[in-house]
Order: C-alpha cells, then structure tokens, then sequence
C-alpha cells in the first residue's frame, strides 16, 4: 500500500517544513495543488513526508541533512529525478532536515506539512515496479522510473478559441507529462515536441478502452518478417497494396471470407494481429507498432529489449515504458535527435516514420507543437479578500472553480520556475 499527501481542494497548496513549527525559519518548500508527496507518519495536526536530496551537494550530519561546505542552496525534490515536476523547494545554509535513509545518489529527508490544509491517499501501487530487467539502453535508473507519475505537477488547458490541436496537446501533456518532461530534458529536446509525436503517433493513448494495448498491425511488415518465405498461405489471409506498401492492408479470417480493413479500429488491429500471431508468433510481433510512442517490434534491440518478446510484455505491462521507448528510440539516432533541436521535423519524420509520409506526419505534428506553447499553466490565480468580521470573500471578478492562493498565516511558497540547481554558480542536482 502507497500512502501520500496532497494538498485539499481550493487550498492553494500547502507549505512544507523542516520541523512541525509555524515559523519563518521553518519553511523548506511548498506542494501546489494537484501534487502529491510520499507520505511518512500521519498526525493529528501535523503529517511528516518525504523529499529528496542529492548527495551531490549534501550530506548527513548526526542524524541531519545538511548543505556540503562549499554550497550555499540544493533543490528538494518529489522523487530521485531532476526535472521542473519534482522541485518542491530548497534547503539553504543554516537549515537542516531529519535524515531518514540512502538511496544510491539521493537522501531521503523528513519534512512536516499541516494536517488540516492536506488529504491523504492510499493507492495499491499508482508506479508498480517496472519490468525486470529494464532495457539495457534506458535512459533512466529502475528507481528513478519508479519514482515517476505519469500525470504532470502543473496541468495546463487550451486558452481562450482553442482548436483540436489545443485540446489533443492538452490532453497528451495532463496524461503524461509527468514522464515526458524529465526524459525530453535529458536527451536534451523539446516537451512540445515530444507531447506532438505521442499525439499524432498514436492518437494520445497507451491502451484502448477494452485494456489493451495501442497496436497497428503492418501487414508489409508481416509479409518481409514471414509471408515472403510462406506466399501461398499468406496471400490467403493478407494484402497489401505493393506500389504503396503502407496501404491496402485487409485481412480475412479464411480464404473464403470477405476481406475486411486491418486499420478501421483497434478491435480489426487485434484480430488480424492475432491471426498472424496464430502462423507465426515472433514474425506477428516484429511487424506490429506498439503503445503511444508506436515503436515498432523490429526495433526492440534499438530501444534496449533483447527480444520483441521483452518488449511486448514490457510495454504491455507499464505506460511509462511507452514514454521511454518514444526517447529511447529518438536518442539512440544522433541525427534525429539534431533534427528536433534544430525544429526540422520533415528530417525528424522521415526518420521516426519512414520517408514515405514524412511531409505529413511533419505538418501534423507542427500543428500540435505549436498549440503546446499556447497552453494555459493551471496556477493558484484567486485572491481573497478580507471581510469587516475578518471573514473570506472571493473576488467576484475571478471564475470560482480557481483555487484560493494561501493566506498571510499560512504563507504561500513563491511561485517560481524550476530553476537550475546551484553550485555557486555551477548546475547542480
């Protein structure tokens, strides 16, 4: 069982502590709305949780976290992973958290939030442990995938006369952005530009809505893996347009049934995968593009799976994994990764799809990239006002579904952008 706390609704956030004292010198960082933090001890009046700190720029001292001599500020953070989503706060010269244990480069600290101004939740396993082993060219440690959401800090919303594009980007970003921000900052590339592929590649969905994973089926595919080398039983059942590989894909059940479209929804992708996988298991799964990021099987060894068989039962087991294989199969070609940077998505395309419909697939994604950067950042935006009793009113000239900023007697963390660690003046965790 997973316990954490999260802020109430309409709250604001709430403050955290270095010990269970309103004070000035107390306050460490503060959790927004919508975020949730490992709980360690439910209290009466106070719950202890759980931060982390890199060993990078601190240390234990009798039983205490503390900055290293030469650093004058560390980031605290959600889980063991450096990314806007999980900086929570900072512990500077003179403050010190209880020390509660190690883990590899990370310290994981003890800090105290007000009972009344937070809910708590127990979950089964919201991160059950990723597959074992993970593949061997992940970009992230075992814990560190553990310790991700999918679901963002921040949500963001399409602004004022959104379009579709708005509302897909949206929805992307609200679903998986917990995930997708930390990878897109370390292979060094764009969030918008990795919310788009995820978008158009697969329309925003890891699983369909009958619990199965987001597959399409490649009949091309199929005949090079298998069909080539048994035509007469593959004719029977497959075909695909030779001029246009990539269209005229049907499938029928037998040689006497009416041939029907193998990509009409994901109910016609399972089955004509199913009859493939029914001649020839390990072809039908080398020819099926899986998950959100639609990595196809033949690519299980670039994306760090020993076997197409690993890989199905991985991505078919944990959604984050499909975010991972998205950056995995992007990082792994330096050239790719040069096209995102520079914007070129026509050279991107050709390279994640093939140079067939490079064109579209470039256009498709640019519309989506750029309706990322015209989302809106949910944020405590409502001001209250005091009453003549020293009551609460909310200003009228606010839409009331925006939750309440803090009070002066609860003192609301300073909103801020996720800043660069600091070393003096050097990046740090």
């Amino acid at each position: 069982m997973n316990e954490f706390a999260t802020p109430k609704p309409g709250s604001g956030g709430v403050n955290l502590r270095s010990k269970p004292v309103v004070d000035a010198t107390t306050k460490v960082g503060g959790l927004v709305e919508g975020a949730r933090i490992e709980l360690e001890q439910a209290g009466i009046d106070w719950h202890s949780c759980r931060v982390y700190v890199s060993t990078q720029g601190a240390q234990v001292v009798n039983g205490f976290v503390v900055l290293r001599p030469e650093w004058f500020q560390i980031n605290l953070r959600l889980a063991p992973v450096i990314s806007d989503a999980t900086d929570v706060g900072d512990l500077v010269t003179g403050q010190q958290l209880e020390a509660i244990a190690q883990q590899g480069e990370w310290l994981l600290a003890r800090v105290y939030l007000a009972a009344q101004f937070a809910d708590l939740l127990s979950t089964s396993d919201p991160n059950p442990n990723p597959p074992t082993p993970l593949p061997t060219t992940s970009l992230i440690t075992p814990d560190e995938l553990r310790a991700l959401r999918l679901t963002p800090a921040q949500q963001r919303v399409p602004p004022g006369g959104f379009s579709q594009n708005h509302i897909t980007a949206a929805r992307v970003w609200n679903d998986y952005g917990g995930v997708i921000e930390p990878l897109a900052a370390r292979v060094g590339i764009d969030v918008g530009q990795a919310v788009a592929v995820v978008a158009i590649e697969s329309g925003g969905n890891g699983f369909g809505a009958d619990g199965r994973m987001v597959i399409r089926f490649e009949v091309h595919l199929f005949w090079s893996q298998w069909g080539k080398t048994n035509p007469g039983a593959f004719n029977a059942l497959f075909a695909f347009n030779p001029d246009v590989v990539w269209q005229g894909h049907k499938f029928r059940t037998n040689s006497g049934a009416p041939w029907r479209e193998v990509h009409a929804n994901q109910a016609s992708e399972w089955e004509a995968f199913a009859l493939a996988q029914s001649l020839n298991d390990r072809a039908a799964k080398l020819s099926i593009s899986m998950g959100l990021a639609q990595v196809v099987g033949f690519n299980h060894k670039r994306i760090g799976y020993a076997t197409v068989e690993a890989m199905f039962d991985a991505l078919n087991s944990d959604e984050r994994l499909h975010v991972l294989s998205l950056f995995s199969f992007i990082a792994a070609d330096v050239n790719m990764v040069q096209a995102l940077r520079q914007n070129d998505l026509v050279m991107f395309a050709r390279g994640y799809n093939g140079p067939g419909q490079a064109q579209r697939y470039a256009e498709l994604i640019a519309g989506v990239q750029a309706a990322f950067a015209g989302l809106v950042v949910q944020r405590a935006l409502r001001r209250r006002h005091q009453n003549a009793l020293g009551g609460s009113l909310w200003s009228a000239a606010l839409p009331k579904p925006w939750p309440a900023i803090k009070s002066a007697a609860r003192r609301k963390a300073p909103s801020k952008k996720a800043k660069p660690q600091r070393k003096r003046r050097a990046s740090k965790k």
